[in-house]
């Protein structure tokens, strides 16, 4: 019932403008007024739309530097994290220790936190490219099954178990978790 109020009030309205324009402009006829008004309400129309348009643009553009500056953080917040407890494996094992375990339950708390993805990187040393592989997939595997475990959806995990390939020695035993 309102809406038909303010539809008619609003056409009450424009009814008037046509008729003091008509008048006032001194335009032959009320027809011409009708012409007159009409272009003014669309050039108020146009501008109003292209002033909507471009708010929603700014408004666009800054909730993408808040999503960017929002995931910068998360790596942050990780790094922090896993720089003071690195997730580190003894040779030859894939099995984390308590503390690694703890250290991905705090990582786990911030991506839950932020609805951000991750990225596990693991390695292995061995000589044998067959062998760092399969022990790289079963690090990465159970890092991914340990922040699982800690609530973050499976779906925000990706594993890179990289081998031998990029990383030999003491470096082979680290994990690198990286949020984009």
């Amino acid at each position: 019932m309102a809406v038909h109020t303010k539809r008619y009030s609003t056409r009450s309205m424009l009814v008037a403008a046509l008729a003091v324009a008509a008048l006032g402009t001194g335009c032959s006829s009320a027809q011409d007024a009708a012409q007159s008004a009409g272009n003014q309400a669309k050039d108020a129309a146009q501008n109003a739309a292209g002033q909507a348009q471009q708010g929603a643009q700014n408004a666009a553009d800054q909730a993408k530097d808040a999503a960017g500056q929002a995931a910068g953080g998360v790596a942050q917040q990780i790094q922090g994290i896993v720089q003071t407890n690195p997730v580190t494996f003894t040779t030859q094992s894939a099995e984390l220790s308590e503390q690694n375990t703890q250290t991905l339950q705090r990582v786990a708390a911030v991506l839950k936190a932020s609805g951000a993805t991750v990225t596990v990187d693991t390695h292995a040393g061995y000589p044998e490219a067959d062998r760092s592989q399969q022990l790289s997939q079963q690090r990465a595997d159970n890092v991914a099954k340990a922040l699982t475990a800690a609530g973050v959806d499976a779906s925000k995990i990706k594993t890179n178990p990289t081998g031998n390939t990029t990383a030999q020695g003491d470096e082979a035993l680290k994990v690198q978790l990286s949020s984009p």
